[in-house]
């Protein structure tokens, strides 16, 4: 049977892939390797921990097992195999995830695929596919047709290589005002959705659609999948604006999208660290001269949303913004957003008041790597220049007032040896004394620790002991036990089935996972997570799957550990049925059954002697 996958503009239709296959897939790849590719992952002991991709979290809870090759998360309960990551990560079917795996390993899939041109079937998918036939278009006309040759030569001229401009996938849109239009319609996309993709503009006056960008160089811009949900458009001559954007949509949103982030997401990885730029101009001409682990922020500020997103990926951030009073106040305020988020932050200083992009065209890449980018400073020591701004020194009040203000940040610095080194240079910048200023700094710094403390208490939010999450119970922990060593072995599931009987497990989770792995193995099986996860349909089952399968269980369950826990499970059962009775009697003494009532009671004595 045929199953239909949806890759970017195209319907696939693909076989059933096969469960040898999938086999050879799980075997084939490493879940550390590939969640790396997203989430910045520290060892210790046997697994790795990082922050989940799938919530935010200021504390790694989400652990991935190398030996299990599972993900769970402590904290919003996400878990399964490297297919569900992918699935959940990047929004893709089980089929495109195997085949996405397949490729990583280098395994050929041997699958019937056929392919048209259908666009997809949501109107999310009908937007993406008009910006990716669009990103297409508009590279061809720039790099392939005379009508592209004056944009061309004008990139050319501002030190634009062929291998950025296809990097970039950048552009050029013909000066007409329905060509793109034209080109999508032809395509069987209406005029409504691109309209409400921001690709088109009705007019105010006759109700006419017409191109939103016209006549400008494109720079097309990805989401963290590598799909492209919007553009900016640069004019090449005189023209307002300089920069047109494509609006807020369904697809594309600023607070949530940083330029060239998919791109350099795998350097960012490898060297855990990165460098934003204001907006993309600058971080192109940063490629181009060897930063290959550069974003940037689009000429806007800097979210939780994106500092969730770098923080994720590299620990160190370099900040290389303009150098005018706009762009320092920037970094200021981007640095302090990161810092506060747990990023090592360094500022890379540009002089002259220039732009990157301006002082690469003047002073060449191996300056701006060496002499902007390579003596990056502190984020404490920008802002002791930063500070600087606007006060005379040499006059005694803007003097106390930098110290002061010096002065407060240290003390907010956690790190004593630091706020040693910045005292010092405080001192000797000031001929000061370096005890009075320890002693200033001193009061300041449990100041702070004081308030901070008394600020977490009030938003610390006041949770009543029956709105806890209640300790589990022994049966359902001596449930878990015994799942965890069923996915282990087959002999031990077949012992557990052998000693219940017809007794189901008390928790219909736990039934419903049992019952899936005594199918799991009865087709032929050998005891695999990974395989299991594949054999599961239901999200919620895989969830608990993965976060049994992290328990840390012994080898070998001895066979009174093994009685211990069966007897945990049964003797639930029966004080289940107790329950059960107890209300039958009721009703019976309720209808004047007296005889009823004496069967019911002497069964509760025989149930409860059992236990």
């Amino acid at each position: 049977m045929n199953r239909i996958l949806i890759m970017g503009g195209d319907v696939l239709m693909a076989e059933r892939i096969p469960n040898e296959i999938v086999k050879q897939i799980s075997q084939s790849v490493d879940i550390v390797e590939v969640i790396s590719n997203f989430v910045h992952l520290k060892k210790q002991g046997r697994n790795y921990f990082g922050l989940c991709p799938f919530h935010n979290e200021k504390s790694p809870s989400f652990s991935v097992s190398p030996d299990k090759q599972i993900y769970h998360c402590f904290g919003c309960g996400a878990g399964g195999n490297v297919f569900s990551f992918l699935m959940d990560m990047e929004g893709l079917s089980f089929q495109e995830a195997a085949i996405k795996l397949a490729g990583m390993a280098n395994i050929p899939l041997h699958i019937n695929v056929s392919q048209s041109k259908t666009p997809g079937t949501s109107t999310y998918d009908k937007m993406i596919e008009a910006h990716e036939l669009l990103r297409q278009f508009y590279h061809h006309l720039l790099v392939n047709t005379n009508k592209g040759q004056e944009a061309l030569e004008y990139l050319t001229r501002r030190n634009f290589t062929r291998e950025m401009i296809d990097h970039f996938q950048i552009g050029y849109c013909l000066n007409e005002w329905d060509t793109s239009l034209k080109f999508l319609k032809s395509r069987g996309f209406s005029e409504e959705l691109l309209e409400k993709a921001g690709l088109i503009i009705k007019s105010e006056s006759n109700h006419q659609y017409f191109d939103r960008f016209r006549g400008r160089i494109i720079f097309p811009i990805f989401d963290m999948k590598g799909n492209t949900v919007a553009f900016s458009g640069r004019v090449m001559h005189k023209g307002e604006p300089k920069y047109l954007n494509s609006p807020e949509t369904p697809i594309f949103h600023k607070g949530k999208t940083l330029y060239n982030f998919y791109q350099a997401r795998s350097s960012i990885r490898k060297k855990q660290s990165l460098v934003i730029f204001e907006g993309f101009a600058d971080c192109i001409a940063a490629y181009g001269a060897g930063v290959d682990n550069g974003i940037g922020a689009m000429g806007t500020a800097l979210t939780e949303e994106h500092v969730h997103m770098i923080k994720r990926n590299a620990e160190r951030v370099i900040l290389c913004f303009d150098s005018d009073s706009a762009g320092q106040s920037a970094t200021l305020k981007a640095g302090e957003l990161l810092q506060k988020a747990g990023c090592t932050v360094q500022v890379a200083m540009i002089p002259e008041a220039k732009d990157p992009d301006e002082y690469i065209r003047t002073h060449g890449s191996d300056a701006f790597i060496n002499k902007v980018i390579g003596t990056s400073l502190t984020f404490m020591a920008f802002k002791m220049k930063y500070y600087q701004t606007g006060k005379n020194l040499k006059n005694e009040g803007d003097r106390l007032a930098y110290i002061e203000q010096v002065l407060g940040d240290i003390a907010t610095m956690d790190n004593a040896i630091e706020r040693d080194v910045y005292l010092r240079q405080l001192a000797d910048e000031f001929s000061l004394s370096l005890d009075a200023l320890k002693q200033q700094e001193r009061q300041l710094y449990y100041m702070h620790k004081k308030g901070s403390k008394k600020q977490e208490q009030q938003n610390r939010v006041p949770v009543s002991i029956m709105s806890q999450k209640p300790a589990r119970k022994a049966f359902e922990n001596a449930e878990r036990i015994l799942i965890a060593h069923m996915l282990k072995s087959v002999t031990f599931t077949q012992r557990v089935q052998k000693a219940l009987q017809d007794i189901p497990f008390n928790l219909d989770d736990h039934q419903a996972i049992v019952t899936y792995l005594y199918g799991f193995y009865e087709e032929g099986n050998e005891p695999d997570l990974t395989q299991f996860l594949n054999f599961l349909n239901d999200q919620h089952l895989k969830k608990l799957v993965a976060e049994i399968g992290m328990i840390s269980i012994a080898e070998e369950v001895t066979d009174r550990e093994f009685q211990d826990y069966i007897k945990h499970v049964v003797n639930q059962h029966k004080w289940l049925k107790i329950k059960e009775k107890e209300r039958e009697s009721i009703e019976a003494e309720r209808q004047h059954d007296v005889k009823r009532a004496a069967e019911i009671a002497n069964e509760i004595i025989q149930l409860r002697k059992s236990l």
